[in-house]
């Protein structure tokens, strides 16, 4: 059976590249709710609004992009409710462009991941020790080459190809991605391998089960932290009519650029490309520098939840005892709703230490600003075809954020 294109997208082209230097690239995402500026950044807004904000204070930040999760508006029992209010724009009132994801990450977050307690990036102690473990514990994600099967809060649920795409189109978001398996960093060759041909065969079937029109969908790349099995999904799903591309999967702590550069080179330049789950600010540098378009991570407003603030100082754990009586801004010129108003440092330290919502809020507006601004300083660095633009603002904040 041949496999259809994703169907129509805003007219004068999806996706424009603007500028180059070396393979980073500026250019922009035409969607129905607005202009994706790329380099770019999706915040999680995991249930349809970022964490620790609402609808108005959403107003105020104005993200360029947020990502929503599939799984957990799947599970929560929302997703009739979502499509009969017109989508996810219309039922949180969101003006941005949305993305959501397939739901193939809780294949690793709800599976090996929890059962081996480790995230999607490994460091190299771990790497070194990584066998294929599949037959040697038990997944409690019940993976078919057709779906998966998650229990979840004592109940099963079951996902697949045409359930992932099904749920989003109904959610209505402007991008959404098709549905893979993510393996785990201590899965080897073996797995990966086998894991490989199960998402190339659901990234076909979901292409298959598009119906909505005005929704881009991305194909996702995998294959951990192989060359051979990156550059084979690379070239498999850059072959397929996908509006954009997604790099997913497991990643090596100091192999981060490689396994970049193998997944982007069977994929097309005309195509955007989207690196999941990675946010780390020395990652993002990386990325863009490899010829990545947009990211997303729950690094800024997660860390913001516990504290933690980005800053031109580095990063500030605001409830140490040493801001306690810090009268200083956070960041002097930062224009974030925390930092143009009259609060202090000492002030959010003690909004912290009393459990105030309202310093999880105003530390992640200000987390938000710092990120937003981040990345319209590497856009302009971008266009300025200079490369020692570029290297300067790098240094800065790998000196910074390493």
């Amino acid at each position: 059976m041949a496999v259809k294109p994703c169907g129509e997208l805003p007219s004068g082209g999806f996706f424009q590249i603007k500028n180059k230097l070396g393979r980073a690239r500026t250019g922009v995402i035409k969607t129905a709710h607005g202009e994706i500026l790329t380099p770019g950044f999706a915040f999680v807004a995991t249930h349809g609004t970022i964490k620790s904000l609402d609808k108005k204070d959403h107003s105020l930040v104005a993200p360029e992009l947020t990502i929503s999760n599939t799984f957990h508006l799947f599970v929560s029992g929302k997703v009739k409710e979502i499509k009969k209010a017109g989508g996810l724009h219309k039922a949180f009132g969101l003006k941005n462009p949305i993305m959501t994801d397939s739901g193939g990450f809780q294949i690793f977050s709800l599976g090996w991941g929890k059962v081996h307690k480790i995230g999607k990036v490994a460091n190299n102690n771990v790497q070194r020790g990584r066998s294929d473990v599949a037959g040697r514990t038990q997944n409690p994600v019940k993976i078919s080459k057709n779906g998966v099967v998650f229990v979840y809060d004592g109940k099963k649920y079951e996902l697949d190809p045409d359930i992932s795409i099904k749920i989003q189109e109904d959610l209505g978001a402007d991008i959404i991605f098709a549905f893979d398996e993510c393996t785990s960093p201590l899965h080897g060759y073996d797995y990966n391998k086998k894991s490989l041909k199960k998402t190339h065969r659901w990234a076909k079937k979901c292409l298959e089960a598009k119906r909505k029109n005005g929704q881009a969908l991305f194909g996702i790349a995998q294959g951990g932290v192989y060359q051979d099995l990156r550059e084979e999904s690379s070239a498999v799903i850059g072959s397929l009519p996908f509006d954009g591309f997604g790099i997913g999967g497991s990643f090596g702590e100091k192999q981060m650029g490689e396994v970049i550069g193998w997944s982007l080179s069977g994929l097309p330049e005309d195509k955007p490309r989207h690196l999941l789950g990675i946010g780390a600010i020395k990652d993002i540098f990386i990325g863009v520098e490899k010829g990545i378009d947009s990211f997303d991570c729950v690094i800024p407003t997660r860390e913001a939840r516990h504290g933690a603030l980005y800053s031109k100082n580095g990063r500030l754990d605001i409830q140490r005892g040493i801001f306690a009586k810090d009268k200083k801004a956070v960041e002097k010129g930062c224009k974030c709703q925390l930092c143009s108003g009259e609060m202090k440092r000492q002030d959010i330290y003690k909004m912290f230490k009393e459990n105030k919502p309202k310093a999880q809020k105003m530390a992640t507006l200000h987390n938000i600003y710092f990120y937003k601004t981040l990345f319209e300083k590497i856009r302009k660095a971008i266009d300025s075809g200079k490369s020692s633009s570029w290297e300067k603002l790098k240094k800065e904040y790998e000196e910074l954020f390493s």
